[in-house]
């Protein structure tokens, strides 16, 4: 009877024991689903730090490319470039001013610009001393073939105009009679209708242009037909010395181009075509009844770029044709 109560006893305890263990493991295993439940917020929330990180890394290098793209014209332009020009001096006035205005706007461009004639600069920009070359005459198909890199420019019109002192008394003149001074055929003033320098002999003074220049070309081609000037005639190496050497010279005769005409000379119309006198003016030569008219040029080795290119653009833009017309000359468009 007493083991009977015994194993009773064993066996309820052993009940006992084991509905404890299992409410203690269901305290642990509630305690634990509350630490995970707890803890899977504190974990997203550094993920979600360590997300924004990165992002603000992506956008600072867009950013900051952007600005830097923003910022490229200003790099650029503040790296000072520079162009070089030379040649006729019939172009000079006007790429001459162009430059100036450009520059007056475009600060770290410096562009120089010098004479010397169309044969200088055809030279210079072949042997690419220069990055543009000015010419008042056609290229000839000898230079063509030896520089075949060139793109010619036409950037205005230009009129060669006969000039004589204003004491001269002449009030028009005929194309035969201007090649036959400069061949040294007619050496009085008096040999011609209506021409007389009062107080003087009346001997006819030549001034020309020296062989480098586009103008000299084109007059001894057009007006001399590719004669010799007579070896008495004056060179001069530019359009202002001519004028220059005319105004001083009671007894002389010049040309130049109309753009340098002044009132110190007095520009003589040529009588031409049946009869007409034609004046060299503006109007004259921009509807070309004017018979000794040209077109004037800048060369270039390949299609301009660059400062180069954007100069030639303003060149040939509405305020680069406006200073075209303002130096004297007629506009290509």
């Amino acid at each position: 009877m007493n083991q009977k109560r015994s194993s009773i006893l064993t066996i309820s305890f052993s009940l006992v024991a084991i509905f404890l263990f299992a409410i203690t493991a269901g305290c642990i295993a509630n305690d634990s689903q509350k630490a995970v439940v707890t803890t899977a917020p504190a974990a997203s929330t550094p993920a979600a730090d360590a997300v924004t990180p990165p992002a603000a890394a992506v956008s600072a290098p867009a950013v900051a490319t952007t600005a830097a793209l923003a910022a490229t014209p200003e790099a650029s332009t503040g790296q000072r470039q520079t162009i070089k020009i030379s040649g006729s001096t019939t172009v000079l006035p006007i790429v001459q001013k162009a430059a100036d205005q450009y520059m007056a706007t475009h600060p770290d461009a410096d562009i120089q610009v010098s004479g010397g004639g169309s044969g200088v600069g055809i030279q210079a920009i072949g042997a690419r001393t220069v990055d543009i070359g000015m010419t008042s005459r056609e290229v000839t198909s000898a230079e063509k073939a030896k520089y075949p890199a060139f793109v010619i420019t036409p950037v205005a019109q230009d009129g060669i105009a006969v000039i004589v002192n204003p004491a001269n008394e002449i009030s028009s003149i005929t194309l035969d009679q201007i090649k036959n001074i400069y061949l040294g055929k007619t050496t009085k003033w008096t040999e011609i209708t209506g021409a007389s320098v009062p107080d003087t002999n009346n001997q006819i003074v030549v001034i020309g242009r020296d062989s480098a220049s586009g103008t000299r070309s084109y007059f001894d081609e057009v007006l001399l037909l590719k004669k010799t000037p007579t070896s008495k005639m004056l060179e001069k190496n530019s359009n202002g010395a001519v004028l220059q050497t005319v105004a001083q010279t009671p007894g002389s005769i010049g040309y130049v181009s109309i753009g340098f005409v002044s009132s110190d000379v007095k520009t003589v119309p040529i009588w031409y075509n049946a009869g007409k006198i034609i004046a060299p003016t503006l109007a004259n030569v921009k509807d070309q009844t004017y018979p000794v008219s040209r077109e004037l040029y800048v060369i270039t080795n390949g299609q301009p770029s660059g400062l180069t290119g954007d100069f030639l653009n303003y060149i040939l833009s509405a305020d680069g044709q406006k200073i075209v017309s303002d130096e004297g000359y007629v506009t290509v468009s």
